[in-house]
Order: structure tokens, then C-alpha cells, then sequence
């Protein structure tokens, strides 16, 4: 198993996952998304759930890991594939949003190096024995361009909801094994498509050198839009990986309740995460909808100390106004 937190797919936007994060666990993906009117995602149609001939064993896809890992995306060219290749691909996704509901099927649809590097386990079966493929975010996903890559792999756009307010797109890879194709990682996704007023905003995650850290958005808060944009930047003089985590707290709490039990889990409301993995690159967080309110940012990953960064200072929080009339 590797070194990182084993988590779920449902935990794809870590719904419910303070404690997962506590422990500071990657989350999958890391492409930057970025609002724009350009891009057209297919909306999908339920259908029927088709399970493939079985689970694939761990030696079959031997060199399945490094694909789902984004530091192997930059290893790899990739163009717009050819409309047979696009149609075969886009209904193999479609029959894994199919089968959402129903984890024995998923179990079928991935490859080991996906449940590898989303969650650190050595097989399908593990992943399936800790619920992995229970409760995933995919009811409603669109799916957009298909691209083929130079190791042999394609990648279907994907839009899905995250959270209850965030929107993520990704490239999820597919695979061929033994005639199937199974997903068999993330990339860098298109740009989310949506429509609605939006206003941005940039947060800085900062290490001050001394051990501590800090977070500090370049505005203490913003009116309420259609969207809100973070802009996580991990700044160039860093040398750790990073998240922002957006949660409510209840009223009149802090982030120190969080580590000290004066905050429950059941009282955070979860809204949004992006990880930054290298100093020097921003992703962006996309938020529709977000109500008028007091945030929390937050860093949970592990620093040198062994602590979440958290407790060393890099929480802040920022302010989502009222529209003025």
C-alpha cells in the first residue's frame, strides 16, 4: 500500500471528510480548473449499468499507477481523438456514470493502478472490502472532449458536482485491458463549464520558513455571486505540497476547535477542496452558488513536524457578503 491515507471515491470532494483530511490525505485529481463559456459537455442520460467480465488482478496493469498520477501527465502528449476511438470512449464512461449506484459493477469498470493511487490499495478487492466505490458523486456528470494520448490511453472530460457547491473537470484516463477499457486515472481536466456572474479571488498559501504557515486571500471578502473562484497559489518560494479546504463552522467557533474537540465533525459543513502540489502553480477552486456567509480555509496536509499544517497557523477566514441592493 502506498504512503498516502486510503480514502473513497466517494471522497472525491471529501464529502463529510474533515477527519479524513485531519490526517492530511491527497486529494485525487489536482488539475486547475478555471471558469470559461467555451466549452460544450455532453449532457449525459441515464441508461442501463453494464459490468465488464470481471475485476482485473493487480499484475494485469502493471504500469497502470504512474498514469493516474499527475506528475506522469506531464510525461505524456495528448490529441483530439478520432471520432471511433471518441464515440467507443465516451460510452464506456458513460456506462461507469451508469453504474455509479451499484459498487460491485464499478469494481469492474477501474483498473488496480486507480484504486492505487486514489487510495493507496493493492488491489480492487481491498478497495472493496473498505467501501471504496460506495456512494460516488457522479449522478448528473456531463461529459465533454476526448483526447488520446501518447501511451495509449484516452481521456473523457468529465464535469461533476463535488460537493454541494463545487464543480470540478477532469480527464479521467481509460485504459485498455484484455479488450475492455477501464478507468485508469486523472489528468488535467477542460476548463468547467458554467454560466452566472462570477468573481474571483486569490488565496495565497504560505510558508513563513520557521515551521508555521499562513493563508492569506488577497481580499477579506466578496459579494455573493453565481460563481466565486478561489485561486489557490502555492507561492514560488515554498517547498511543500498544499490544499485549500473551504468549511463552515458553526457560529462562533474557530479552526482551533477543530483539533482541540470543542468543534464536532457533524457541525462542519464541507464545501469545496483543491490541492496545490507544486510551489510555484495555482489551481482554481469553482463555487456556484455559495450563500452568503463566514468561511474557514483551511490547510490540512502534514508538515515536516508531523502536524497538519493547520495547527501551525495556515487557517484564515473570509467573508461571502450579502448583494447590496
Amino acid at each position: 500500500m502506498s504512503d498516502r491515507p486510503v480514502s473513497r471515491l466517494s471522497e472525491i470532494g471529501r464529502l463529510g471528510l474533515i477527519a479524513t483530511s485531519l490526517i492530511g490525505s491527497l486529494a485525487f485529481g489536482g488539475g486547475s480548473i478555471a471558469l470559461a463559456q467555451d466549452a460544450t459537455p455532453e449532457a449525459t442520460a441515464a441508461g442501463p449499468c453494464v459490468p465488464l467480465s470481471g475485476i482485473t488482478a493487480a499484475e494485469a496493469t502493471p504500469d497502470a499507477s504512474p498514469q493516474a498520477s499527475p506528475a506522469a501527465a506531464d510525461e505524456v502528449t495528448g490529441e483530439p481523438a478520432d471520432e471511433a476511438t471518441a464515440e467507443q470512449a465516451t460510452a464506456a464512461m458513460q456506462n461507469l456514470i451508469n453504474c455509479s449506484s451499484d459498487p460491485d459493477a464499478l469494481a469492474t469498470l477501474v483498473t488496480p493502478g486507480f484504486t492505487m493511487a486514489l487510495g493507496g490499495y493493492a488491489s480492487i478487492e481491498e478497495a472493496q472490502a473498505d467501501g471504496f466505490f460506495e456512494n460516488t458523486p457522479l449522478a448528473g456528470a456531463t461529459l465533454g472532449s476526448v483526447t488520446s494520448y501518447s501511451d495509449g490511453t484516452v481521456g473523457v472530460n468529465i464535469q461533476y458536482s463535488q460537493s454541494e457547491y463545487q464543480i470540478v473537470s477532469e480527464k479521467w484516463v481509460l485504459a485498455e485491458v484484455e479488450g475492455e477499457w477501464k478507468v485508469d486515472g486523472v489528468r488535467k481536466g477542460d476548463p468547467v463549464d458554467i454560466d452566472g456572474d462570477s468573481v474571483a479571488v486569490g488565496v495565497n498559501l504560505l510558508e513563513a520558513g520557521d515551521g508555521t504557515y499562513s493563508i492569506e486571500p488577497n481580499r477579506p471578502d466578496a459579494t455573493a455571486s453565481d460563481v466565486l473562484i478561489l485561486q489557490a497559489i502555492n507561492a514560488t518560494t515554498n517547498l511543500e505540497a498544499h490544499e485549500l479546504v473551504v468549511i463552515q463552522l458553526p457560529e462562533g467557533a474557530t479552526p482551533e476547535g477543530l483539533f482541540d474537540g470543542t468543534v464536532a465533525e457533524s457541525d462542519v459543513e464541507f464545501i469545496g477542496q483543491v490541492t496545490v502540489p507544486t510551489p510555484g502553480e495555482s489551481v482554481d477552486m469553482t463555487l456556484v452558488g455559495l450563500p452568503a456567509g463566514v468561511y474557514t480555509f483551511v490547510c490540512f496536509f502534514t508538515g515536516p513536524d508531523g502536524e497538519p499544517h493547520a495547527m501551525n497557523g495556515m487557517t484564515a477566514q473570509f467573508e461571502v457578503l450579502e448583494p447590496t441592493a
